[in-house]
């Protein structure tokens, strides 16, 4: 493992860091859902079955690529995994200690029911459609971080919540009106397992294995897909029968390059939004890797243009699209509302003479990110991160203030950061 003092200055900006990696696990995810589309609507098989073979084919695929990426190489002097440039935390393929591991677990059940609902839905919709869907388990972490403060939501969150609900349902919209049962999956198992499953990924990202160094995104990735695969397939075991068995025995050869293709962008794409998660708040993280929402319609069109049928069936009704694309803008709306919303801050305390050790206190606080203690004209740093500026001032710095032994608190807004 990699120790945060041996890695080397970043001459890009935090922020340029957070946005990249966010962004462009949205990106890869795109792609690996156009593969499950297009091999969903050009070879024939079940959902659930190509579901079975596609996520048993990720997690070889993720074994391999971690096996690859532990290769060790001498970079300026110092043996460093190839997998380092991906995450600096990562040293080799490697169990985890049992508190990450109990996470990843709690994780991987949620990933499951959250993948299996994804199949059926992916085997029933094009990708115009099933981008946006995934985008409501925004919803759910904002209240999710509402409920945590204790606190009422800002007009920017409320509009925010208004605006991707909306905007999902218009995107769901059919000739006949709306399917229930879409909806409900989409608003239940779908994105409320997501949901808890983006809470526990961060959870295990943040947890220090030693002094400035976390659980790497790599190992996480394939231990929670290991959990994700056995739930799922319990779950799917006694709706697959023995022609199912044989159906995915004559299509597992069609089906590789498909499978393969899209276990390696969903590898990258876990392993960016899994860092992206360790530096940002979860509702940032997935209003930035919503991204996939802009390019669902055109990749939908353009692949259907040079692929009749592989991107799901279109109507040809222009009132439908135009709803589909009003609902996408509002989710869009929504997302990019709440991200720009997000502030971050350092703040400097004073302690009085006598005052014992207040570290682990200030760190339990809701909001802040880290925590240390200095030698100097201040006694303690802190770096938080709230929706807005009054939220710092009543949700974090009150709280700091009511500490006893707090002398003095000074709180500087950051405007551009480096790392």
């Amino acid at each position: 493992m990699s120790s945060r003092s041996e890695r080397p200055v970043s001459r890009r900006s935090a922020t340029t860091i957070f946005y990249s990696l966010a962004l462009g696990s949205g990106v890869m995810r795109t792609f690996s859902v156009i593969f499950d589309i297009v091999a969903l609507n050009t070879v024939t098989i079940t959902p659930l079955a190509y579901g079975f073979l596609a996520q048993w084919t990720s997690f070889v695929v993720a074994l391999l690529m971690l096996l690859f990426l532990s290769i060790r190489r001498s970079v300026n002097g110092k043996k460093r995994a190839l997998g380092y440039s991906l995450d600096p935390d990562f040293g080799r393929f490697r169990l985890l200690p049992k508190t990450p591991m109990f996470y990843i677990i709690i994780a991987g059940l949620f990933a499951g029911i959250s993948t299996l609902f994804y199949y059926i839905l992916a085997g029933s919709s094009d990708a115009s459609t099933v981008l946006p869907y995934g985008q409501l388990v925004i919803i759910y972490l904002l209240v999710g971080d509402l409920l945590a403060e204790k606190d009422t939501p800002t007009v920017i969150e409320i509009q925010s919540i208004i605006s991707i609900l909306f905007g999902v349902l218009l995107v769901g919209a059919t000739p006949g009106g709306f399917d229930l049962i879409t909806l409900l999956i989409v608003l239940g198992p779908l994105n409320i397992s997501s949901a808890f499953l983006t809470y526990f990924q961060r959870k295990t990202k943040r947890y220090e294995l030693s002094p400035g160094l976390r659980v790497d995104s790599l190992n996480m990735r394939l231990w929670i897909l290991l959990v994700l695969n056995s739930v799922m397939s319990l779950i799917a075991f006694p709706f697959m029968n023995e022609s199912t068995w044989q159906s995915m025995a004559i299509q597992f050869i069609p089906l590789l390059g498909y499978m393969v293709g899209g276990s390696l962008t969903a590898f990258f794409s876990i392993v960016m939004y899994i860092r992206a998660l360790g530096r940002g708040k979860m509702a940032v993280v997935n209003s930035l890797s919503s991204i996939s929402v802009v390019l669902s319609i055109p990749v939908t069109l353009i692949g259907n243009l040079l692929i009749p049928g592989a991107f799901g069936v279109l109507d040809a009704d222009s009132f439908l699209w135009s709803l589909k694309i009003f609902g996408i803008i509002l989710v869009m709306i929504g997302v990019l509302a709440l991200e720009a919303s997000d502030v971050r801050s350092f703040v400097l305390i004073k302690v009085k003479p006598l005052t014992g050790d207040l570290l682990p206190e200030l760190f339990d606080i809701k909001g802040v990110e880290s925590a240390a203690a200095l030698a100097g004209h201040h006694d303690y740093l802190l770096s938080i991160k709230s929706r807005n500026l009054t939220k710092t001032r009543s949700l974090i710095l009150k709280r700091i203030q009511k500490i006893q032994g707090i002398e003095d608190v000074e709180t500087l807004v950051v405007m551009k950061e480096y790392t």
